[in-house]
């Protein structure tokens, strides 16, 4: 029973993951492009945060890598800042729990800000202000994202 248990909502955690990876590669019009928010790591983020035994580094890592291929970058950049915040997350996830939203919003900021200032220093890009659009966006977007996750996870016991 232990292990029937152990493995529920696994398929649920890599289904939301897979549909996160697909909203990054929706096309968004010219204006809007730059706003696209952190899917994928904000997804990475909630599960850590609410399950960190079933999503961890490696967790970050693979999916990393996926996103690395699939967007056309250096191979290992996005998996290394995946890896490096939800590490922070595993780390302080006990505490971050007990913040409101608005105040995990806020933290969420500065790491998909960490996560995107190691993107910049290790891609061989241009750099402009334009890379802290994502980040205005998924910080706004966070508490719904929370919410949603979370009903999700309430609703399909995924623990």
């Amino acid at each position: 029973m232990a292990i029937a248990n152990a493995s529920r909502g696994g398929s649920l955690i890599f289904l939301s993951i897979v549909f996160a990876m697909i909203l990054m590669l929706l096309p968004l019009p010219e204006t809007l492009r730059f706003f696209r928010p952190e899917w994928v790591l904000m997804t990475l983020i909630y599960w850590a945060m609410a399950l960190p035994y079933r999503v961890s580094v490696g967790t970050a890592w693979i999916t990393g890598l996926f996103m690395d291929v699939m967007m056309g970058g250096v191979l290992g950049v996005l998996a290394l800042s995946y890896s490096l915040v939800i590490y922070i997350i595993i780390k302080l996830h006990l505490q971050l729990r007990q913040y409101p939203v608005w105040q995990q919003a806020l933290i969420i900021m500065l790491l998909i800000l960490t996560a995107n200032i190691v993107t910049v220093v290790m891609s061989p890009k241009a750099v402009n202000w334009l890379v802290l659009l994502p980040v205005i966006s998924s910080t706004i977007l966070w508490p719904m994202i929370y919410m949603l996750l979370r009903k999700i996870r309430r609703t399909f016991h995924v623990n």
